[in-house]
């Protein structure tokens, strides 16, 4: 970053509605011929131009007639990289401009651009940066593209104040900020303008620390500055004299690309009531990215970037900007992975997948590991890598089988099982399995089911038994081809065989059958597997639930695992999915009737159903899921945002505040809710967006964001997410995973002596 010690900033000028970046040229005729001379001089004639000092592209030409709003960066080329000349017409010889002022580049980043020519001269090697300063300019004066250009432009207003950021011999540059800077999927950048010194009318300085809390430097102008005095690389001392001291810090998130080992540094938070700013620094204490949070004008946008800066970003929100809640965990684990989901738990241990998030051919490691539930500390792990691995935890034998089909220790594919105990990791039995099978890992009571397809038979499925405690086979039983086992755990006494319409329950000791239900109707497809969605059943990690839904011909069942009791039915239709909520005699039923098959982005309605009953509740316009009851109001996440419904009557008591309904792509909303719900006594917590947010029960107001808990969104990885990343324990325990490899423990009554404590929001400077 080029930034040298500012001075203090006498009267508190406000920036006009059009900041500046970066301006020149002088006013009057004749000023600094000499200068204007040298600085035409010297230029790259090469195909390829090495830029000397921090150079804008811009996607259209500009010219002498070029209107103040055209004057705005796609994106920058930083000192000591290139750009290769377009072959075709490289020089702006077009009427109305400077011939040999811009040249059109390409790139493989960029694509096609104009560049000022004048940045890739050795001329430009002489700029020296200046403390940021307020200057007005005197009348008439036009800014030039660059020292000596034949392209100059008037400010739009008389007696604009602009902040010099350079100088060059008797020139001095300008930040000129873009009219509308986003828009249309892009960002805009600030550019630099000259002119001469003589033109200055008036300067005063900028005083350090723009984002501090005294500060009196606008969002705006405060937001430009760091789009072109922030580089990658700069030291955290250099930005902290820029921006002062941040109001909060936390882990950053991984700033190592997938497939290489994590790296975390630190994250600083800037924190304004309409702004704020996250700039992420490495182990090493260098500037590594940075995020502008500001409110959305007329839809909802994530992770915006300007030219191909992506580690550079904006998020344009519709809904609440949290301020930070600093609530210390009772614990917090920290993995070697992205995402921490949790699996399940016993009294002493908690079981977590840990993942780098990528799916297909970006996805290059996930894991199992224990972790301690009193301390924090993780007791053990079984890494997988990319292959497939499936997982059994035996709380009856503190025990956790782990299947994986790759080893990334020995870098090959080698198919095993191994069951370790919990407290220790010690592995109690392990066994090799055949090669060239795709296998796929369930459990019941006593034993470990393996449901194997051989390679060269894809049709050929069969079913092996092993016993829990050895590991030894105890019997085998080939599947027919619509044959196919569903998933049980540990706690289930049975082995459940799906056979079309008919479902069997199986003595894992014997294979003898012990009941089996019948259902109705041709068979259809089970969307439970699908892992962009949670239909059907929300696996809860802290509770074992001996009733489950199954698809059962053109019906669903809700059955009983111990003894094939029906709960309840629910007729399959192809236009409605549905999902469980905490309360198994609710369900939520989406419904996308215009369609001849069921949409997920054409979804009309949600209904409420009573298992009970046998009715619907019911129904409320558009989508509704995460559900989650709590006394006689429903939770849910509606439309992308979460909500509270009066249980009997289905009435609207509210919905969190947004200021548009309307987001960059139509799935924006429904990627924003990460978690479920976790129902305090008066506060709500969700994984929304990339916080852990807090809302009030009574209005759905956003009360802040918990600190130092991120989530971003994985492909492929939503069913996960939702029952894995926030959990609560009847006992009070709430248990948080992260997209940072992070895993934390908090306890619902300490957190809300702090919630109630803050206040019902924090306070805002």
């Amino acid at each position: 970053m080029r930034l040298k010690p500012l001075k203090l900033l006498a009267g508190a000028a406000v920036l006009a509605a059009s900041s500046a970046m970066l301006l020149s040229v002088p006013g009057t005729a004749g000023m600094a011929a000499s200068s204007a001379a040298s600085a035409s001089k010297q230029v790259q004639p090469a195909s390829k131009l090495v830029f000397r000092y921090k150079t804008p592209y811009f996607a259209d030409q500009l010219t002498s007639a070029s209107r103040w709003e055209d004057l705005k960066a796609a994106g920058y080329g930083l000192t000591g990289e290139s750009a290769n000349v377009k072959p075709s017409g490289a020089a702006g010889n077009s009427p109305g401009s400077a011939s040999g002022d811009l040249v059109l580049t390409v790139s493989n980043e960029e694509g096609s651009r104009w560049i000022p020519r004048w940045y890739t001269s050795d001329a430009a090697k002489s700029i020296v940066d200046v403390s940021p300063s307020y200057v007005a300019v005197k009348p008439d004066t036009k800014l030039s593209l660059a020292p000596g250009s034949g392209l100059k432009w008037a400010p739009p207003e008389q007696g604009m104040k602009f902040v010099a950021l350079a100088e060059w011999k008797d020139w001095t540059a300008v930040m000129v900020s873009p009219q509308g800077w986003h828009g249309d999927d892009r960002v805009y950048r600030p550019v630099l303008l000259w002119m001469n010194t003589q033109a200055i009318a008036s300067k005063s300085a900028i005083a350090t620390g723009i984002l501090s809390e005294d500060s009196g430097v606008p969002d705006e102008l405060a937001r430009n500055l760091t789009e072109f005095l922030l580089e990658k690389g700069d030291s955290a001392a250099n930005v902290q004299k820029l921006l002062g001291a941040p109001d909060v810090k936390e882990r950053s998130a991984n700033l190592a690309e997938l497939g290489e080992p994590m790296r975390l540094g630190i994250t600083w938070r800037y924190e304004r009531p309409q702004a704020q700013l996250a700039v992420a620094f490495s182990p090493e204490g260098r500037l590594a990215a940075w995020k502008w949070i500001l409110p959305a004008d007329g839809k909802l946008e994530l992770n915006r970037t300007a030219g191909s800066d992506y580690r550079f970003t904006y998020d344009f929100r519709t809904m609440p900007i949290p301020a930070t809640i600093q609530a210390k965990p009772a614990w917090r684990n920290q993995g070697n992975l992205n995402y921490a989901y949790l699996i399940g738990a016993t009294d002493r241990v908690l079981l977590v997948n840990g993942d780098d998030g990528g799916f297909s051919g970006m996805h290059y490691a996930s894991s199992v590991y224990a972790v301690d539930r009193s301390t924090g500390q993780k007791l053990w792990q079984a890494d997988a890598g990319f292959g497939m691995f499936g997982v059994s935890l035996d709380a009856s034998r503190n025990t956790a089988a782990v299947f994986t089909e790759y080893d990334p220790a020995k870098k090959k594919y080698e198919a095993r099982i191994r069951e370790f105990r919990l407290q220790d990791g010690r592995i109690l039995w392990e066994k090799q399995l055949p090669k060239e099978r795709q296998i796929r890992m369930f459990a019941a009571k006593g034993a470990i089911l393996l449901q194997q397809t051989l390679a060269s038979k894809p049709a050929s499925e069969v079913l092996s038994v092993l016993d829990r405690t050895t590991g030894k086979q105890r019997w085998n039983r080939t599947l027919k081809s619509n044959q196919q086992i569903l998933e049980t755990d540990a706690e289930d006494p049975y082995i459940l065989l799906q056979d079309g319409v008919k479902l069997t329950a199986l003595d894992p000791l014997n294979g003898k059958e012990r009941w089996s239900v019948t259902g109705a109707g041709p068979a259809k497809e089970d969307p439970q597997w699908n892992p962009y969605t949670t239909y059907g059943n929300i696996r809860l990690p802290l509770q074992h639930d001996i009733s489950r839904w199954f698809l059962a011909g053109s019906e669903w069942m809700l059955l009983n695992g111990d003894n094939g009791q029906v709960f309840a039915r629910f007729p399959w239709h192809p236009q409605e999915r549905f999902e469980t909520t905490n309360d198994s005699r609710y369900i939520l039923v989406q419904r996308s009737e215009k369609a001849d098959d069921f949409d997920p982005s054409k979804i009309e309605e949600t209904m409420l159903y009573d298992v009970v009953l046998k009715r619907s509740l019911w129904t409320l316009p558009g989508k509704a899921v995460n559900g989650t009851v709590d006394g006689n109001r429903l939770y849910a996440v509606l439309n992308g945002r979460p909500a509270a419904v009066d249980l009997e009557k289905g009435t609207l008591l509210w919905q969190m505040p947004v200021t548009s309904l309307e987001s960059a792509s139509p799935y924006t909303m429904d990627e924003m809710a990460k978690t479920r719900f976790a129902v305090l006594s008066r506060y709500l917590l969700i994984g929304y967006g990339s916080d852990l947010l807090v809302l009030r029960k009574e209005d759905g107001g956003v009360a802040g964001r918990l600190h130092d808990l991120q989530f971003d969104f994985a492909e492929t990885h939503y069913r996960r997410g939702i029952e894995g990343l926030l959990n609560m324990s009847p006992g009070g325990d709430i248990y948080i995973g992260s997209s940072n490899g992070g895993f934390a423990r908090y306890h619902k009554a300490d957190l809300e002596r702090l919630l109630d404590g803050t206040g019902r929001a924090p306070e805002r400077r």
